[in-house]
């Protein structure tokens, strides 16, 4: 599931793949701002059939964020 988050957040921010890294963060490169930060929630969401709880959303700022997330929801 890693690679599909990452190859997700490399697409919704249109940058190079190789660019995506575990320790990346939001605000680490111009494109991951709060906007993009959304939609990179809301692509993860949308593809990969899952919902984020609420009280978790702020805290998913990175790349390891993310992915430890959705690992958690799909039970991988």
């Amino acid at each position: 599931m890693e690679s599909r988050v990452k190859a997700i957040i490399a697409r919704v921010l249109n940058v190079d793949p190789a660019q995506i890294t575990d320790e990346l963060s939001s605000g680490d490169i111009p494109e991951w701002d709060s906007v993009g930060n959304l939609a990179i929630i809301s692509t993860i969401e949308q593809e990969l059939d899952l919902e984020f709880p609420l009280e978790d959303l702020f805290d998913l700022t990175s790349v390891r964020s993310l992915v430890d997330e959705v690992n958690k929801l799909t039970n991988d």
